[in-house]
């Protein structure tokens, strides 16, 4: 895939304010995720860096789910103040996955959810994620892999997901780029979450737009869909618990 196919989203006040609510993940599935992370992670003692931490959402679970020292580096000021009203006692910093603000080989692992498409410089952000891994840390990427027809909205919105897009980047692709940086994909899984109990509850969650595919969309087509996503809703056509499963794919540093 072209780098340059890659744009950064902004997440501004208003993107921050919804992403909570529209990004928020029940308890028992974050602990399915930190069921699958956890033989990667470090133990106590050991540092991990959230990269693209946004609002918090793993920072804390990480933490408690090992013991180590999480920081959190998250490029958007806005998320940033979000992250420390959700998160006041935990460490966040600014700076792009391009050009991390840290010295070599200080974390033990990275943990990088639902990021990997906003990098503008793929090359460039293995390279600094090399450097700042100790040798044969882990580099851990959540996100959704696999075709995106079969995301629970792509009916609804097609055209956030447009082929070739960094938003489509497949498991082979991340393999080719991060291994031309020396990685090696040591493990890849997928886990279920719920991301709706019921429709009405999907539909609240979209509303807030703040899935980024949806928040790229020109207004009248996020409408568009939304208003079917309603129709199919009010009608019982859409029923829940809306189920999706997401990747976890593992790369281990170099020496």
């Amino acid at each position: 895939m072209d780098d340059s196919e890659s744009e950064p989203m902004v997440y501004g006040p208003a993107m921050a304010a919804g992403y909570d609510r529209g990004r928020r993940l029940r308890s028992q599935d974050l602990e399915s995720w930190m069921a699958a992370a956890i033989p990667y992670l470090s133990s106590a003692g050991g540092r991990i860096l959230d990269l693209g931490a946004g609002t918090g959402r793993f920072s804390g679970t990480l933490a408690r789910s090992c013991g180590a020292t999480v920081v959190a580096g998250e490029p958007s000021a806005a998320m940033r103040a979000a992250f420390r009203s959700n998160l006041p006692d935990a460490l966040v910093v600014g700076g792009a996955a391009e050009a991390l603000p840290f010295r070599a080989g200080v974390f033990d692992a990275v943990w990088a959810s639902q990021v990997i498409h906003h990098v503008t410089d793929l090359t460039a952000c293995a390279a600094e994620v090399r450097r700042v891994l100790r040798p044969h840390g882990h580099l851990l990427l959540r996100g959704g892999f696999g075709a995106v027809q079969e995301l629970p909205l792509y009916r609804y919105f097609p055209l956030a997901w447009p082929p070739g897009s960094a938003v489509c980047l497949t498991v082979e692709q991340l393999a080719g780029a991060l291994g031309d940086a020396g990685f090696a994909m040591v493990d890849h899984v997928q886990v279920e979450q719920t991301f709706a109990r019921d429709a009405g509850e999907l539909v609240r969650k979209v509303e807030t737009r703040a899935l980024s595919p949806l928040a790229g969309l020109p207004d009248e087509t996020f409408e568009r869909g939304l208003s079917a996503l309603r129709s199919d809703a009010d009608s019982g056509r859409l029923t829940g618990p809306i189920v999706e499963r997401l990747d976890l794919v593992v790369f281990r540093a170099p020496v």
